[in-house]
C-alpha cells in the first residue's frame, strides 16, 4: 500500500484485526516514538499515528489489560512496509501480562517483544522473523549482539562462467520452477537463458582465516576439497550434482559466525593480486586513476582513503542506487557514466577505486540478514585482518553482524546462481 493511500481509519494491531476493531488516530501531528528519529540508511517512516484515548481504552478492554498509549508506525525498510505497533502498559505487571496476551497470538517470539512497559508488535505481509529481529536490534527494542551465528541452507548452481546480467532473471525462473509445476514456457525460458552460462562441477567458498572456520557440508558430498591458505578459500569438486532443467547444483549447509566489527583475522600480506587490474576492475584506466586521486586527495592513511571512497559512493551522492535490472553488473566504466547501479555495481566501483589508490582489497558475496543476496567488499589492513565494508552502507567503514559472507573473489569472477530461495536462520548470538 502506498503512503498516500493509507486509510484515515486504521487497524491498530494485527491481533485486533481478527476481532474487527477499527480505531481512529488522534488528530494533529503528535510525535510518536523517539527511537524512529534516526533510522538506518534505506529505512523511513511512511506514516505514524498515536491512537486516541477512547481508542486506547477500547484496545485495553479487548485485551484485558489497561493500556496507557498505543502508537502505530508504518516503517519502510528498503521498500518493504512493516507495521510496528507499540503498546505502553500502565505498570510493569501489566506490561508482562500484555506481552503474554499478544505473544500467544503471534507465530514467533520475534513478532512481539517487550521493553520495560512497552510491548512492540510487528505485523504485515512483508514481515519475517529475520526482519522483525533486525528492526528490534536497530531500534533498541532488544540489545544488539556483538556476534551472531547463522545456519544457511542453499541450493547453488555449479558455474564456471556466468552472464551476470542474466543471473537474477534465471534465478527467478528457477524459483518459479521449484514452486509451481513446470510449464513449457518456463522450461523454454530456462533453457534459453542457460546458454549464457558455462556450468561445471565445482564451487569455491570463502573458508579459512577465521577464528571459527565456517562449517560447510554438501549434498551430494564432494569428492575433493582444495584449500588455499593464501586467498582463504576452498574449492569443492563433485562427481555428481543435482539437476533442475539442465542446471546442475548442490545443496550447501553452512554455519557462519559474524561479528559487529566485521574483521576477519588473517596472516595474508598485500601482494600484486590484491592490487591488480582485471576484466571486472579497470584499475589502470587513466580516468579511474584520476578519479581515485581526486577522491582521496589529502588522505594519508589507508583507513582515511577507504573512508573517503565509501563516502563518495554513498548511494545517491554520485551514483544512484537502482536501475532497470535487479542484480545488475554493468561494469565500472558504464556505472560511472550512467551514475546508477546496484550492490554488485557499487562493490565493483569500490574495489576498482581502492586498488587504483594502492589499497589491497577484494569482493565478498553472501546474504544480508533480513534482506536478501548481497555483494560487498573487504579491505586488507595488515596486522589487523580483512575489514568488511559495504559500499552501499551509507559511508560507514565496517560491516556488522548482518553481513553473512561465504563467497569471495580476488579477480572479480564470482558466479553466483541460487536455484531456490536460501533459508537463513540465526542460531546463536553473543552480547
Amino acid at each position: 500500500m502506498s503512503m498516500n493511500r493509507l486509510p484515515i481509519k486504521i487497524v491498530v494491531v494485527a491481533t485486533l484485526f481478527l476481532m474487527a476493531v477499527v480505531i481512529s488516530p488522534v488528530s494533529g501531528a503528535e510525535k510518536v516514538e523517539p527511537c524512529f528519529d534516526k533510522l538506518p540508511v534505506g529505512w523511513t517512516v511512511a506514516k505514524s499515528f498515536v491512537v486516541s484515548g477512547d481508542g486506547t481504552a477500547a484496545i485495553g478492554k479487548r485485551l484485558g489489560v489497561p493500556i496507557k498509549k498505543v502508537s502505530n508506525i508504518f516503517l519502510l525498510v528498503h521498500g518493504r512496509q512493516i507495521q510496528v505497533n507499540i503498546l505502553e502498559a500502565k505498570s510493569d505487571d501489566d506490561a508482562v501480562r500484555l506481552h503474554s496476551v499478544i505473544s500467544r497470538m503471534k507465530g514467533s517470539p520475534a513478532f512481539c517483544v517487550q521493553k520495560n512497559r512497552q510491548v512492540i508488535e510487528f505485523t504485515g505481509s512483508n514481515v519475517t522473523v529475520a526482519l522483525a529481529t533486525k528492526i528490534s536490534y536497530e531500534l533498541g527494542f532488544i540489545c544488539k549482539p556483538s556476534e551472531a551465528q547463522y545456519r544457511i541452507t542453499a541450493d547453488i548452481a555449479t558455474i564456471d562462467e556466468a552472464d551476470y546480467m542474466s543471473s537474477n532473471k534465471l534465478f527467478n525462473l528457477l524459483i518459479k520452477a521449484t514452486i509451481n509445476s513446470i510449464d513449457k514456457q518456463t522450461s523454454s525460458q530456462i533453457a534459453e537463458l542457460s546458454k549464457h552460462f558455462q556450468f561445471g562441477s565445482q564451487i569455491t567458498l570463502r573458508a579459512s582465516g577465521q577464528k571459527t572456520r565456517p562449517a560447510y557440508s554438501f549434498s551430494p558430498v564432494p569428492f575433493k576439497e582444495e584449500a588455499s591458505i593464501k586467498s582463504g578459500t576452498a574449492t569443492y569438486s563433485f562427481c555428481e550434482t543435482h539437476n533442475l532443467l539442465g542446471v546442475p547444483y548442490v545443496t550447501l549447509t553452512a554455519d557462519i559466525t559474524t561479528r559487529e566489527a566485521g574483521v576477519t583475522p588473517t596472516a595474508r600480506e598485500a601482494d600484486e593480486m590484491l592490487l591488480a587490474s582485471t576484466t571486472f576492475w579497470p584499475v589502470n584506466d587513466p580516468k579511474i586513476i584520476s578519479l581515485a586521486k581526486k577522491i582521496t586527495a589529502g588522505k594519508v592513511t589507508r583507513e582515511d582513503k577507504v573512508n573517503a571512497i565509501l563516502k563518495w559512493l554513498v548511494p545517491g551522492r554520485n551514483v544512484k542506487f537502482g536501475g532497470p535490472i535487479i542484480g545488475s553488473r554493468w561494469g565500472v566504466k558504464k556505472v560511472l557514466r550512467q551514475k546508477y547501479g546496484r550492490c554488485w555495481d557499487f562493490s565493483d566501483c569500490f574495489v576498482t577505486l581502492c586498488r587504483a589508490s594502492n589499497i589491497p582489497c577484494r569482493q565478498v558475496g553472501g546474504w544480508l540478514y533480513g534482506m536478501g543476496g548481497h555483494i560487498w567488499a573487504e579491505v586488507l589492513f595488515e596486522g589487523k585482518g580483512w575489514q568488511q565494508v559495504d559500499p552501499t552502507g551509507d559511508g560507514k567503514l565496517n560491516c556488522g553482524i548482518y553481513h553473512i559472507p561465504y563467497f569471495v573473489t580476488e579477480d572479480g569472477n564470482m558466479p553466483i546462481l541460487y536455484i531456490s530461495m536460501p533459508k537463513i536462520d540465526a542460531v546463536d548470538t553473543k552480547r
